[in-house]
């Protein structure tokens, strides 16, 4: 199977402790599978490009096989230790992460351009959340070489405030979406105050910008200067580790397919809104997709223009626990 779709970012296997004192081990996750779930909602063509060891645990491999994901750009790499890690979860929400293998093997042995097989290059969107900025860059631009149509969502590191602006900008110049979530907006910003880091972050992209906020939804603008205000959906709230990361795998497929911006942004909430369902990876059965479309209407009757201060009792929902 040839992708419409691929994440080029990272596998880890994580061991969740909740607030409440509540543990779930060895749960399939990282970036790229979360991205990915929000992708599968929309579309059951999918490529992972990924890095794992040869302890990888076949009922995890089953498990990204049984959503239908081509696994060919999944590298096996001698003598690493599949990522695992420790989420650690505050009452408020706030979520820390504590690698339990070797970090610098992590980041050392990710996936290359190299090892991404080359049908996956005709793909209409790749979700990126990989490699320093420098290397990004370069990703990037040999995507582009091989591919000008292609649509890229790019998810940021914390680190980016220390990159200087003009380079900053000279990638978002190549993003068609770029979707921090707030926390990384402030800091690359220096704004606190989320209409105002939007503002900035729409000034230095000339594509579309989606602020990630959580249980307030999010806030999306054009490089025309349009401003959408995108409610979270309701749902019953099990797990929010990777919401953020199928939010982005629905929103490029909705760029992908040619989709207006609203909704396009619409199927972003709806992917998130099965990814906190669950710890790890979901099972889509057939009453997934009247369900998905029942949560996109839902969506679409409630996204409207945004003008100013949010006001968080319009953005937060009733149902949740």
């Amino acid at each position: 199977m040839t992708p419409d779709y691929v994440t080029c970012s990272n596998l880890i296997i994580d061991d969740i402790v909740l607030a409440d004192g509540r543990s779930f081990m060895n749960t399939l996750g990282g970036a790229g599978t979360h991205a990915l779930v929000g992708m599968r909602v929309w579309s059951a063509q999918l490529g992972y490009v990924g890095t794992v060891g040869a302890d990888f645990d076949p009922q995890h491999r089953e498990k990204l096989e049984g959503l239908g994901i081509d696994l060919r750009g999944l590298v096996e790499r001698p003598g690493y230790r599949t990522a695992r890690a420790w989420q650690l979860f505050e009452p408020d929400e706030r979520r820390v992460e504590v690698f339990r293998t070797n970090e610098e093997e992590f980041n050392r042995l990710k996936p290359q351009f190299a090892d991404i097989p080359a049908d996956y290059l005709t793909a209409k969107g790749f979700h990126l959340q990989w490699g320093t900025f420098a290397e990004l860059t370069d990703l990037v631009a040999r995507l582009r070489a091989v591919n000008p149509l292609i649509c890229l969502v790019w998810e940021p590191p914390l680190t980016l405030h220390t990159v200087p602006l003009a380079e900053i900008q000279a990638l978002l110049a190549q993003i068609d979406l770029f979707s921090p979530d707030l926390g990384e907006a402030q800091a690359l910003t220096g704004e606190r105050a989320s209409e105002r880091a939007l503002a900035m972050l729409q000034e230095w992209s000339s594509g579309l910008v989606a602020l990630r906020m959580g249980a307030q939804g999010s806030l999306v603008a054009t490089a025309a200067g349009e401003r959408y205000r995108v409610p979270a959906v309701p749902t019953i709230i099990v797990d929010i580790t990777g919401a953020g990361n199928a939010y982005c795998g629905g929103f490029l497929t909705g760029l992908g397919a040619g989709l207006g911006v609203v909704e396009a942004a619409a199927r972003a909430a709806v992917s998130a809104s099965f990814a906190l369902e669950q710890f790890g990876v979901p099972l889509f059965t057939p009453g997934k997709d009247a369900e998905a479309e029942r949560r996109l209407a839902w969506a679409l009757e409630r996204i409207v223009p945004y003008t100013g201060a949010l006001n968080m009792s319009e953005m937060s929902w009733p149902g949740t626990a």
